[in-house]
């Protein structure tokens, strides 16, 4: 009754490791780990093979679950082979390990239980399972081979999903070194699935003359896009001109924009160029549009429809061959809807929307962003920075970057100024992002898998703890009150609370 309780167990907390595990090395160490546990089997080995049935993966592991070395690996091929083509469980008690000479005494024949389950996912063979015994009193019932095969089938769509999962990676990583290879993308830094499409719609749209708005928090990097596409256009060798709708007062906006002639105002004492007029054969780039006031936005709309503009205190319209690509940090289609800005020019200036994610939801970027920054800035004061301690970058992991790249350019600038040695470490970093966030920086980082486990089961411990108290104290320690709060069924709250009696 004791062993079926702990197989149960073993069960339950595989089938919620397959569910929520995203590191599918640790998955696997787990699963062979517990096919081990359940059968009681000396050794356990976990193969994946490529579609030409190479081996691709081995996990082997002793009946302790250590790791075994890879000299001992000795399987019989044959039972692995079967299972592979058959794509059924294998099961053979007792079996002679090898050929034996007739002359051998009977006590000297080596025997081995062996239960071998294949790793299959819609009919496609994954790999194996693979468990054997030498010891004369072992065997594997038809109990063990449905329960492993019952086990084998979940693990098999785990391991699915994670190569359909691998195959977008490596394709996205493909795309961005080709689209590195052919654009100017050299200040873009990133390698997340997000900024790939980002870098790919710009590679698309680049040497085209569509209108582009880039949408966006402050400090995502809009005009290092907007650049990105002039340069890798027809139009790179003229002129790129930024100008912030924003940071111009409306009055000095338009003729910034459009120019004046020699007393088109009090103060005009000769003819000025504007940014239309410099930009001419180029690229403008109109940063934060939704701060234009509704007569610039007229005046833009007409441009935009006709090519055509009017410098202050002139009656004459000029021509001018500019590609426009704007930005804004607001959702301009709510503010659209609210009259706020001309319906007719967000679909203007809407032909390509390119959308760019802040930091907080690309993750992946935050470290080469940093280390490249860190290198930088290193260089620029003088310092010899290698690079950024990895309990740094598992902080700036963890943080939010509500100012996000910018946010982080100056994290790393001050902390690259104000290291003591090669390394940015914690202590470099500003107190504001201990401040502003729950995570524990205490959280020592793990020297190697066991250290991870065993860390694991601890936060894991701590969490449903504090769960268990914050529950249970908000409903006066009523059961049925508290599950029905938490959104589970009571014998899972009792099986919680039962587990920290």
């Amino acid at each position: 009754m004791e062993d079926e309780r702990r197989t149960f167990k073993t069960l339950y907390e595989l089938s919620n490791l397959i569910s929520s595990e995203r590191d599918i090395n640790v998955l696997l160490e787990e699963v062979i780990d517990s096919a081990i546990e359940i059968t009681s089997s000396e050794r356990g080995f976990l193969k994946i093979f490529d579609e030409s049935k190479n081996v691709k993966l081995t996990i082997a592991k002793d009946g302790e679950k250590k790791i075994l070395e890879e000299e001992k690996e000795n399987l019989n091929e044959k039972m692995v082979e079967v299972a592979l083509e058959t794509g059924n469980p294998i099961c053979a008690n007792q079996l002679l390990t090898s050929d034996v000479d007739e002359e051998k005494e009977e006590q000297n024949r080596e025997m081995v239980s062996i239960l071998c389950v294949p790793l299959k996912s819609n009919e496609k063979i994954l790999g194996v399972i693979y468990l054997d015994d030498k010891r004369p009193d072992s065997f594997f019932t038809q109990g063990d081979a449905e329960l492993l095969s019952s086990l084998a089938e979940r693990v098999s769509v785990a391991l699915e999903n994670n190569f359909l999962f691998m195959e977008l990676k490596e394709s996205q990583e493909k795309l961005l070194q080709d689209l590195r290879g052919r654009f100017k993308f050299d200040e873009i830094l990133g390698n997340s699935p997000q900024m790939v499409e980002v870098l790919k719609t710009v590679a698309d749209v680049a040497d085209t003359d569509a209108t582009v708005l880039i949408e966006g928090e402050s400090g995502t990097g809009k005009e290092l896009l907007a650049r990105a596409i002039h340069f890798n256009s027809s139009r790179s060798k003229k002129p790129f001109v930024p100008i912030n709708c924003s940071a111009i007062p409306e009055t000095l906006l338009e003729s910034e924009l459009f120019g004046y002639e020699k007393g088109a105002f009090t103060g005009a004492h000769q003819r000025k160029l504007g940014k239309f007029e410099v930009a001419n054969g180029g690229t403008i780039f109109l940063d934060e549009i939704g701060e234009m006031s509704p007569l610039l936005q007229v005046k833009i709309l007409r441009f935009l429809q006709s090519h055509e503009f009017e410098p202050l205190g002139s009656n004459k319209l000029k021509r001018a061959d500019i590609r426009i690509i704007a930005a804004t940090n607001k959702d301009l289609l709510s503010v659209v809807k609210e009259n706020e800005f001309r319906e007719d020019l967000f679909y203007r200036i809407n032909v390509i929307d390119i959308k760019l994610p802040p930091l907080r939801e690309r993750r992946l970027d935050i470290a080469p962003l940093a280390e490249s920054f860190a290198l930088r800035f290193g260089k620029k004061n003088g310092k010899k920075i290698k690079g950024i301690d990895p309990e740094v970058l598992n902080i700036l992991a963890h943080y939010n970057f509500p100012g996000n790249i910018r946010e982080l350019e100056n994290i790393i600038e001050r902390a690259a100024i104000l290291a003591q040695n090669e390394w940015i470490i914690k202590e470099d970093l500003p107190k504001t992002i201990f401040e502003e966030s729950d995570f524990d920086y205490k959280t020592r980082i793990p020297e190697n898998y066991g250290e991870m486990k065993a860390l694991r089961k601890k936060a894991i411990e701590e969490v449903e703890k504090a769960f268990l108290n914050n529950i249970l104290g908000k409903n006066n320690k009523n059961i049925s009150k508290a599950a029905e709060e938490a959104r589970m069924h009571r014998v899972e709250l009792h099986r919680l609370i039962n587990k920290y009696k």
